[in-house]
């Protein structure tokens, strides 16, 4: 066979790319079983891939591509195995702060690493762009008896590596792929750096992502190297789902095992033509025992994908559902999943632990819609909810309906022997409900037991497991029951003071085993911990700091995610710190009112504690990334990623409200969380809101130094200033000398500086710092009689 009929042979496939799409079983079977194609095997030279910030050199070696799947070729393989063979991929992230994060773990602020083999997946129309240059290239030759030894090799791996993403697959040969559509995938065996990954992702907020898969402590992780948008002439429009989620509506059964069985149905309205499969998300814990589109039989694919799972950042698979006949854009239906699984365990004494919150029903990108739930549960047990919530009798067990109006995101409920106590003020209802004992991991015992850890949904919150060490005395999770309903109300009327009413007038709390809370629409997760008096905590929980956290902070900070997290959202995963941060700090501002400000320093202290403390490696907390990398940061360490987002963040809104002042700094909170219900706020709009405050004449007064020093980057200082003064009244001079260290050369910032003058007068300036030694002179005029470097400590340093 000649060049030219090898290539007509090989481009041939593509002809049928456009064919209507097989069921999901047998694409997945026909995923397994496309082999290598010795026929679709080159010999290259000085063949380059070029996307982006990234390229790739195929300087000698062998190309194979695999044999078609629906009319498309979905991978392909390079070799150099012989000795004057190579590759190398270039990759030069496009800002300061992904290249530092590239640094951090390979050494090098670019990727340049020589490889001498590696795995390609695609649905992009890779294959087929390769191809036709690889026709066009003087250099390059089929090379089929190669390419049957190969094949022998490597077979295996690109179907172990396809297996990994099928999901992906099944979807776009389903729904279409092709270029601004479809993935692409590598995966590098370096010769310094070891495995690694690249994926581009056209669906993805930011397409290009680098990094290194990871198994520690049995547990699957990525190494997010660097992940950013790579540079274009213009925006790229940000994907939209495949449907829209118009309302929910569920009806469950919770057994006497407690197993959970839930038929959910959810009205749709399809936004693309020739829709073929619904990509949905659902917990890992549930399985999908049939689904129906208008009534008619649906194909079910679930199954574990380990590099789809970890790249969807949460605690939910894929599963993709396939009707009969494809979705026209605008077409409504109803779409019927009956789902079952283990939702609840036992947690000793009667407490029920609710392991899966967020994923128990299906959903697709968290859209928000009304949303409708029937529970039918045991007789002895309270199901509680938010909403218009009703109960009644049937015959051995007992039905509780629930129906929120207003679309939300997410919905919570809980199962439990609970007692409650109610509360109305200014409009609106809270009511608390609580165990009648304790886990038995909270109950005096001779070793400590741990909580399982527990799944999060996608970009909201995680919790860190945390041991649980029993109680030192018998408590009564009801003692504090009124008292928590009372200190809710209060902290429900201030924040509607300040950002406007809650998404929902009325808010349950309900217990969870473990050392956390979740704040969901109208619903909050309420660590059992939370309900104790000081002295029934244990004991490592009963310092002063730990005992107000679960006593004061907690259910405030939960109760303020009604605006931060619900009613404000953020999507992107670099803005997630803005949610807990936010919802943190609006506990602390509560806490100021009902105690002083005296009350918030405590706290504040205990976060830069722990943000300066040093591992094993003599690196702090903070210099594990900045606060936009978000979920990076709790692949990599969660503990540090609690101390980040949590302490980080709230000092940085701490600072922010220093720089603003008070009044201009709540003006920012409501102007935000009213410009930006029921959508999604970024971190440059609340610079932007905030820098819409700033004094005139202020240093840094659009607030980019700050939040490039503060939010962008890492770095907590050690300062330490010296002054002088020359001259004499009225023309006096204070030289103010400031010696920065624990931070690079290239860290900057403003700091705050007070000469106190006779007859109580004060003068205050806010300096740059942005070399290791700044000097600055301040015309005081009068004789100072102090000068002070930070002198109300609302800057974060050592």
């Amino acid at each position: 066979m000649n060049w030219f009929l090898t290539l007509f042979s090989i481009l041939l496939p593509v002809a049928f790319a456009a064919e209507s799409a097989g069921k999901l079983e047998e694409l997945s079977v026909a995923l397994k079983q496309a082999q290598l194609d010795p026929e679709a095997c080159f010999r290259v030279r000085d063949f380059t891939y070029r996307r982006n910030e990234v390229r790739i050199y195929l300087t000698e070696g062998v190309l194979m591509f695999r044999k078609p799947v629906n009319g498309v070729r979905t991978g392909a393989v390079f070799i150099a195995s012989e000795e004057l063979e190579d590759a190398e991929i270039l990759m030069i992230p496009p800002n300061r702060m992904e290249r530092k994060s590239l640094a951090s773990f390979t050494g090098s602020p670019n990727l340049d690493e020589h490889f001498r083999s590696a795995a390609f997946l695609f649905t992009d129309g890779t294959a087929e762009r390769w191809i036709e240059e690889l026709r066009k290239s003087p250099t390059a030759r089929p090379s089929p008896e190669r390419g049957v030894l190969v094949a022998e090799t490597w077979n295996g791996v690109i179907r172990n590596l396809s297996d990994s993403l099928e999901p992906r697959f099944l979807e776009d040969l389903s729904n279409g792929g092709g270029p601004g559509k479809g993935f692409f995938f590598a995966a590098f065996s370096g010769l310094l750096l070891g495995n690694f990954d690249i994926y581009f992702d056209p669906r993805g907020r930011e397409e290009l992502f680098a990094g290194q898969l990871e198994h520690v402590d049995g547990r699957s992780r990525y190494n997010f190297w660097s992940h950013f948008e790579p540079k274009r002439s213009e925006l790229r429009p940000m994907p939209i789902p495949p449907v829209k989620i118009e309302s929910f509506e569920v009806q469950a059964e919770i057994g006497d095992d407690l197993r959970f069985r839930a038929t959910v149905r959810m009205r749709l309205r399809s936004n693309q033509d020739g829709l073929n499969v619904l990509p949905m998300d659902l917990s890992p814990r549930l399985r999908v025992k049939s689904a129906r589109w208008n009534g008619e039989a649906v194909e079910i694919y679930q199954r574990d994908a380990l590099r789809a799972n970890l790249l969807r950042n949460g605690d939910s698979e894929g599963l993709l559902l396939r009707p009969t006949i494809p979705l026209k854009a605008g077409e409504a239906g109803v779409l019927e999943v009956v789902e079952e699984g283990d939702l609840f365990f036992r947690s000793g004494n009667g407490v029920l632990y609710l392991a899966t919150r967020a994923s128990w029903f299906p959903q697709m990108m968290f859209q928000a819609a009304p949303f409708q739930a029937s529970f039918e549960h045991p007789k002895n047990l309270m199901l509680v909810c938010p909403g218009v919530r009703t109960e009644t009798a049937k015959g051995d067990r007992k039905v509780t309906n629930c129906r929120v109006d207003r679309p939300v995101r997410l919905f919570g409920f809980n199962l439990g022997s609970f007692e409650s106590s109610k509360i109305s003020r200014g409009g609106f209802e809270v009511e608390v409900y609580a165990n009648k004992t304790i886990e038995s991991a909270l109950v005096n015992r001779p070793a400590p037991v741990m909580v399982p850890p527990s799944p999060v949904p996608p970009r909201r919150r995680m919790e860190v497991p945390v041991p649980m060490a029993s109680v030192a005395v018998p408590a009564d999770p009801l003692s504090r029951m009124p008292s928590m309903a009372e200190e809710l109300a209060g902290a429900l009327e201030f924040f509607s003071s300040i950002f406007g009413p809650p998404p929902l007038s009325r808010v349950v709390a309900a217990p969870i085993p473990g050392a956390f809370g979740q704040g969901f629409p109208g619903f909050l997760y309420l660590s059992t911990l939370a309900y104790l008096e000081d002295r029934n905590l244990p004991a490592a929980e009963r310092a002063e700091w730990q005992g107000r956290n679960f006593r004061e902070i907690m259910q405030a900070h939960e109760l303020a995610h009604q605006w931060w997290g619900n009613q404000v959202t953020f999507d992107n995963y670099r803005d997630e710190w803005l949610s807990e941060a936010m919802s943190n700090y609006s506990a602390l501002l509560y806490l100021e009112k009902r105690k002083g400000a005296k009350a918030i320093e405590p706290v504040l202290e205990e976060y830069r504690r722990r943000l300066i403390l040093e591992n094993k490696e003599g690196k702090a907390a903070d210099s594990l990334g900045p606060l936009v990398f978000g979920m990076r940061l709790r692949y990599a360490d969660p503990a540090a990623w609690h101390s980040i987002t949590y302490g980080k963040g709230t000092w940085v809104l701490h600072m922010l409200r220093s720089r603003l002042g008070d009044v201009a700094f709540l003006q920012v909170l409501g102007e935000l969380s009213r410009e930006f219900s029921d959508k999604p706020m970024s971190t440059e709009d609340l610079r932007r809101a905030a820098a819409a405050k700033m004094p005139k004449g202020a240093a840094d007064r659009d607030l980019s130094n700050f939040f490039e020093t503060w939010v962008y980057g890492t770095g907590i200082p050690h300062l330490e200033m010296t002054s002088s003064v020359t001259g004499l009244a009225p023309r006096a001079v204070v030289e103010v000398r400031i010696k920065r260290t624990k931070v690079t050369d290239d860290f900057a910032l403003d700091v705050p500086v007070e000469i106190l003058l006779p007859r109580g007068q004060k003068l205050m300036r806010w300096i740059r710092s942005d070399s290791p030694e700044d000097v600055v002179e301040i015309p005081s005029g009068a004789m100072p009689l102090k000068v002070s470097l930070d002198p109300r400590g609302v800057l974060l340093k050592r």
